[in-house]
C-alpha cells in the first residue's frame, strides 16, 4: 500500500480516482471527500496515520501547503479537461461563440493558452487570492456579460444563488492518474534519498575525521561523531546554528570563499578546544550553484612528551601562549590575508618568518599559529635578540653545558621557540640555530651532536633580511630555511581603513580603566586617520591613553589632536650639524605659536597684530593645532 492519502472536495471526483486506482492496481492509504474548511485537519490527521504525500487540488492544496509541512502534489484540470466543459457549456448556452467566465485558483489548471482558438468562444479569466473574493469575482464576470462561469464548490453556489448558469470544474481519471504517477516517484525519491542518508551517516560515523556539513548561509547541518566527542556536545545542540558561533575562531573568510566558488584548494586550521585540526573544504556545487560545503577536519598528532609533569612544568614557566586569531585586532582585507597564510603554516612543522615594523602584531600571529599547530601542548617560549650580545644569545639559546644550563631550546622541547628580532642574531648563532633546525645538531659541551629534539621555530623581524644577506650580515643558508613560510605584516598607514575601529577600541578601553567620558570629533578622529603612526598599533595605542589622560573636555577636537601629535612625535631636522625639533611646519603657525606667548594667551591682541578676527585666530589655531596652554 502506497502511502499516499486523496483528499477530494466533491463525490464525483473521488469515483474518477477509485476507478484509477482498480485500473492501474493501485492502493492508497487514504482517499476521501473533504470540506474546505477541514481540509488542513484531515491533511495533519493523514500525516499522524503514516500517509507520506497528499494529493489535492485548488483551494485545499494550497491551504494544505500553506499550514503544513506535508509534500502535496496539486492535480490541475488538463487542457483536455477543461476543453470538455467548455463544449459542455456551449451545448448548454446553445451558443455559437459564447463569453465563458472562469473564477478559480489558478493552481487548477495547466494551462489555458490557445483554448478560444480551439473551442471558437471567448474566455475571461478571473483569478482567486482567496475564497472571500469569490463573490465579488463573480459579480465582476456578471457584470462583464459573460454567459456562463465555471468554477469550483463556492463559484457554483454563489452563481446558484443569483440564477446565473454555471459549471463546476470536474477532474477527469487523465489528471488523476498524471498526479498519482507523480506522488508515487516523489515516495520513491524520498525512500532513495533515505537510504543515501543511511549510507552517508554510516560512512561520517566510521570516519576517524571529523567532518562538519554546513549549507549557504554557513549554518551547520550535520556533524559527524568524531565533531561530538571534540565538541563535548550532540548533534542536537549544534545543527542550525553559524559555525562560526558554535566553533570560535574558525577562518570565517575561507569559509565564505568556498561558498562563493572562489577558493577551489581550501586548507586551514583551528582548533576545537585543546585539539588542533587540519581543515580541508570543499563546496557543494547543484545546479550551477553553491549550495554549501563539507569541511573535513584531521586531527593533527600532538607530540607526546615522556615527561608526565609537562603540563605543570608549562604552567608554573609561564611558557604559554595566550593569544589566537580572535585576538589579531586588524581586520582590513591584507590583514584577513595574512591570517589565512597564518592558519595554513600552522598545519606545517617548519619554521615561520613574521616581517613586520615595531606594533604590527607579530607576536599575537606567532602566538596563534602557535596555538593552531601540533606543538600547541608544549611550551611558547619568547626570545628577543635584539637585547642579547653574541654569547648571551648563544646561552640563552643552546644553554650552558658546563653549568649544566638548559636553553631555550631545550626548554621549548614539544613546543615552539620565538625568536624575536632574528635580524639581530650572530653569524655565530645563525649558524647554530641553522644546525639545530635542519640538521638536529645540538651544540654541546663545545662540539656539535646529533639531537633530534621536536621543536618548532619561529622567527620575528623588522629588517628586510635580503639586504642583510647582501652585505654579508645573514647568512644564506638560514635565509632559505627562514623564508619558505614567510608572513609580511603590513604597516597600519597601508592598512588605514583599520585605524577608526582602533581608535574607538582604545578610547573605549582607557575610559573604562580610568573611569572617563571622552568622546572623539569627526574632524579629530579624521586626523588621527591622517596621522604614519611609525609605531603602529602601540604608537596609536599609547597616543589613545595620553589622549584620555590629559582631555580638558568631554569631546576632543581636532586642534588638541594635532598639538598633541606634534608634542609627542616632532619632526627632527639636522641644520649646520645642530639637531633641531621642528613642533610646526607651517610658517604662518609658526608665527601664530610666537605672537601667543609673546601676548601670553592673549587672542584679541595677537588677532589685532595679524589683522584678522578672533573667531579666524582661533580657526587657524584650531587648524594647525596651536596651543593647549591656550585653552583650545
Amino acid at each position: 500500500m502506497e502511502q499516499i492519502g486523496i483528499l477530494l472536495p466533491r463525490q464525483t471526483i473521488l469515483e474518477f480516482a477509485e476507478n484509477v486506482l482498480k485500473k492501474e492496481g493501485i492502493e492508497v492509504q487514504i482517499l476521501k471527500v473533504v470540506e474546505n474548511a477541514n481540509a488542513v485537519v484531515e491533511a495533519q490527521e493523514a500525516l499522524a496515520a503514516g500517509v507520506r504525500i497528499i494529493i489535492a487540488r485548488g483551494l485545499q492544496a494550497t491551504l494544505i501547503k500553506e499550514n503544513t509541512n506535508i509534500p502535496v502534489v496539486e492535480m490541475p484540470v488538463t487542457i483536455r479537461e477543461i476543453g470538455m466543459m467548455i463544449l459542455k457549456a456551449k451545448r448548454m448556452l446553445k451558443k455559437e461563440h459564447p463569453l465563458i467566465g472562469i473564477v478559480a485558483f489558478k493552481n487548477m489548471f495547466d494551462s489555458l493558452d490557445h483554448l478560444e482558438e480551439l473551442f471558437d468562444c471567448g474566455l475571461r479569466f478571473y483569478e482567486l487570492k482567496a475564497l472571500e473574493e469569490t463573490r465579488r469575482k463573480v459579480s465582476q464576470a456578471v457584470a462583464d456579460g459573460v454567459d456562463l462561469i465555471i468554477g469550483g464548490v463556492k463559484a457554483n453556489q454563489t452563481a446558484f444563488e443569483i440564477g446565473f448558469p454555471s459549471l463546476f470544474i470536474e477532474t477527469g481519471e487523465e489528471s488523476i492518474r498524471s498526479a498519482l504517477g507523480l506522488a508515487i516517484h516523489m515516495i520513491d525519491l524520498a525512500k532513495m534519498e533515505k537510504q543515501n542518508e543511511a549510507q552517508i551517516e554510516t560512512l561520517l560515523d566510521t570516519s576517524f575525521s571529523g567532518i562538519i556539513k554546513i549549507n549557504a548561509y554557513k549554518e551547520i547541518v550535520t556533524v559527524n561523531r568524531v565533531i561530538e566527542q571534540l565538541m563535548g556536545k550532540p548533534a542536537s545542540e549544534v545543527v542550525g546554528f553559524p559555525i562560526d558561533k558554535v566553533i570560535r575562531g574558525i577562518d570565517t573568510e575561507g569559509i565564505e570563499g568556498i561558498l562563493r566558488g572562489s577558493e577551489e584548494l581550501y586548507s586551514t586550521s583551528f582548533s576545537i578546544g585543546d585539539q588542533p585540526l587540519m581543515v580541508v573544504g570543499a563546496p557543494i556545487q547543484y545546479d550551477g550553484h553553491f549550495s554549501g560545503a563539507i569541511l573535513t577536519c584531521h586531527k593533527m598528532r600532538g607530540i607526546e612528551r615522556r615527561d608526565s609533569e609537562a603540563a605543570e612544568t608549562k604552567l608554573a614557566s609561564g611558557y604559554i601562549a595566550s593569544r589566537n586569531f580572535n585576538h589579531i585586532l586588524r581586520q582590513s582585507p591584507e590583514m584577513k590575508r595574512c591570517m589565512k597564510l597564518a592558519r595554513s603554516y600552522a598545519i606545517s612543522k617548519s619554521p615561520v618568518m613574521i616581517c613586520g615594523e615595531t606594533g604590527t602584531e607579530k607576536e599575537v600571529f606567532a602566538e596563534a599559529v602557535h596555538n593552531n599547530s601540533p606543538q600547541k601542548g608544549g611550551p611558547f617560549l619568547n626570545v628577543n635578540c635584539g637585547s642579547l650580545s653574541p654569547q648571551e644569545q648563544r646561552e640563552v639559546i643552546f644553554g650552558v653545558s658546563e653549568e649544566c644550563r638548559k636553553g631555550a631550546w631545550e626548554i621549548a622541547s614539544y613546543g615552539t621557540v620565538l625568536l624575536q628580532e632574528v635580524d639581530k642574531l650572530s653569524l655565530e648563532t645563525q649558524y647554530l640555530l641553522y644546525k639545530a633546525v635542519h640538521d638536529k645538531q645540538f651544540w654541546c659541551n663545545n662540539s656539535m651532536v646529533k639531537r633530534a629534539l621536536p621543536v618548532r621555530l619561529m622567527v620575528t623581524t623588522s629588517e628586510e633580511l635580503a639586504m642583510l644577506l647582501k652585505n654579508g650580515l645573514f647568512r644564506e643558508d638560514l635565509y632559505f630555511l627562514l623564508s619558505s613560510l614567510k608572513i609580511e605584516l603590513p604597516p597600519l598607514r597601508k592598512t588605514k581603513e583599520d585605524i577608526p575601529r582602533l581608535i574607538h577600541l582604545y578610547l573605549e578601553r582607557f575610559n573604562a580603566a580610568y573611569s572617563r567620558y571622552v568622546e572623539i570629533s569627526e574632524t579629530a578622529l579624521k586626523a588621527m586617520e591622517e596621522y604614519d603612526w611609525e609605531g603602529n598599533l602601540l604608537q596609536l595605542e599609547m597616543f589613545c591613553e595620553r589622549l584620555i589622560l590629559t582631555a580638558p573636555r568631554r569631546r576632543v577636537e581636532e586642534g588638541m589632536v594635532k598639538n598633541l601629535l606634534q608634542e609627542l612625535y616632532p619632526l627632527i631636522r639636522e641644520q649646520s650639524g645642530r639637531i633641531q625639533t621642528v613642533l610646526l611646519k607651517s610658517p604662518e603657525a609658526v608665527r601664530i605659536a610666537g605672537l601667543l606667548d609673546r601676548y601670553q594667551g592673549n587672542r584679541t591682541m595677537v588677532a589685532e597684530e595679524l589683522k584678522i578676527s578672533t573667531t579666524t585666530l582661533w580657526r587657524k589655531m584650531k587648524r594647525y593645532g596651536i596651543g593647549s596652554k591656550y585653552e583650545l
